[in-house]
């Protein structure tokens, strides 16, 4: 015989935050030429991406690593 127990909680989500409340984090270049490739980067995702997917872009790094 399968006997199973289900038991079904409500549970409260965790709270969220908003995105404009949370700091933003920044990264520090690991070379001269990484602040510049940094720099290119940013400057030609801005011409054709929304701010808000660049600044994202740039929080995880893509800016010197692409």
């Amino acid at each position: 015989m399968n006997e199973s127990i289900h038991i079904h909680e409500l549970v409260e989500p965790p709270l969220r935050r908003e995105l404009d409340q949370e700091p933003l984090l920044g990264h520090v270049p690991l070379s001269r030429e990484d602040a510049k490739r940094s720099a290119k980067n940013i400057s030609r995702w801005n011409s054709y991406l929304p701010a808000a997917c660049v600044r994202t872009m740039v929080q995880m790094g893509w800016d010197y690593t692409t």
